[in-house]
């Protein structure tokens, strides 16, 4: 028989304890669902249309991996790093700013991530960095952060020629992600004129996985953290042992919608359906059988604003169980 650890214990505990600010005021047309009948399982109820957890290595979207973006984005590799730029491994080897004394500079393997062509002919390049060992190979442990880098380009010479040309370094400015990976970026519009970046990632361990949003705002030449820890998903799948008092699957999908108060940034918007199980109480089970359970619902919806500085929750509640 499983017996759960004194970690799983804390964990558990903790979990009940990070719901508790997540709540803000009822808006009746926020308020969270509770279905009609209570699913059989945590797993059933994940929606199909969620995205899964991000992978290690953050896959690039069907537009960034075709022949032609992949070139482009070389180009801008090489224009950023020069003799840096591997193009054997399509990475830099490169010296960039400590993330924590951004005056010392350290050795990294940086990776492009994805790109933005602006309609004036300028780009964006988003890249990710990882600690490089003295072989100059990434080094880094299942708990580090990825470090995320925008660079900011415009072209040299004829549009056509794929040159480029450095315009703005914005290295290191947020650590994102796991096992050296800052996870998925999707660009999007927080508002008329607003072009951003928000980006998925998360951590796995002990049987626990939990997946954030982080937003930011690219202005010219500027990047700017707008929330870097927005829940979307989580569970404990992993570590849901026959003994294990609670487990839970949760997803949020989200997406953006005009602001309510008339602002210029858009509100964000997430649906979340999941359920958690309790081991019934009062029930005796034989060794080599599976204690029943209790299904309860953790369905609903959360509307966060744009505050003047970054994005807080005002209608509704963030059901991800924090781990």
């Amino acid at each position: 028989m499983n017996y759960r650890t004194p970690l799983a214990l804390l964990l558990a505990s903790a979990l009940l304890g990070a719901c508790s600010d997540k709540t803000a005021p009822a808006s009746a047309d926020v308020a969270a669902d509770v279905a009609a009948d209570v699913p059989a399982s945590a797993a059933d109820v994940a929606p199909s249309g969620h995205v899964p957890p991000p992978a290690a290595t953050a896959p690039k979207t069907d537009e960034m991996n075709t022949p032609q973006a992949r070139k482009r984005e070389a180009g801008m590799m090489r224009a950023v790093f020069g003799d840096d730029y591997r193009s054997d491994s399509d990475d830099a080897l490169a010296d960039l700013s400590d993330p924590d004394n951004h005056v010392d500079k350290l050795s990294y393997v940086v990776s492009a991530v994805s790109h933005k062509l602006l309609p004036d002919g300028r780009a964006i390049l988003v890249a990710n960095a990882e600690t490089a060992n003295t072989e100059g190979t990434a080094e880094s442990a299942h708990a580090s952060s990825g470090l995320l880098n925008v660079f900011f380009l415009a072209p040299k010479g004829q549009p056509e020629d794929g040159q480029w040309q450095v315009v703005k370094r914005l290295e290191n400015i947020a650590a994102l992600g796991s096992s050296g990976q800052l996870g998925e970026v999707h660009w999007v519009m927080l508002g008329a004129n607003k072009p951003g970046l928000a980006i998925r990632h998360g951590y796995t361990g002990q049987g626990y996985t939990i997946t954030q949003l982080a937003l930011f705002e690219i202005g010219d030449g500027k990047v700017t953290a707008l929330d870097g820890g927005i829940d979307l998903y989580s569970d404990n799948m992993g570590a849901c042992t026959p003994d294990m008092d609670e487990c839970w699957m949760v997803a949020g999908s989200w997406r953006f919608a005009p602001a309510r108060n008339g602002g210029s940034y858009d509100d964000l918007l997430i649906d979340f359906k999941g359920a958690s199980e309790k081991i019934k109480p009062n029930v005796t089970v034989k060794p080599d059988q599976d204690p029943p359970r209790i299904a309860t619902p953790l369905n609903g919806h959360a509307r966060y604003a744009f505050d003047g500085k970054g994005y807080k929750l005002v209608e509704g509640k963030n059901t991800v169980p924090g781990v």
